[in-house]
């Protein structure tokens, strides 16, 4: 599935020095008429010692891809 442009397995530069990988999209539709407001990116790192995952911009996805 591709979103705006990125994929889930994408890597990517974060901050300075870590890679992260995109694993799941999120999607929020609204309660009231059920409609979709948004999709969220969600990474994690790859090369660092946490574990989390965190919701990041697409377009910093594709601005810092590895290829």
């Amino acid at each position: 599935m591709e979103i705006k442009g990125v994929k889930i397995g994408d890597k990517f530069k974060y901050q300075k020095n870590l890679i992260a990988k995109v694993v799941d999209f999120h999607i929020v539709t609204s309660v009231k008429t059920g409609e979709l407001v948004q999709y969220l990116c969600v990474a994690q790192l790859v090369n660092g010692l946490a574990t989390n995952l965190f919701e990041v911009p697409f377009s910093t996805v594709i601005r810092n891809k590895i290829k």
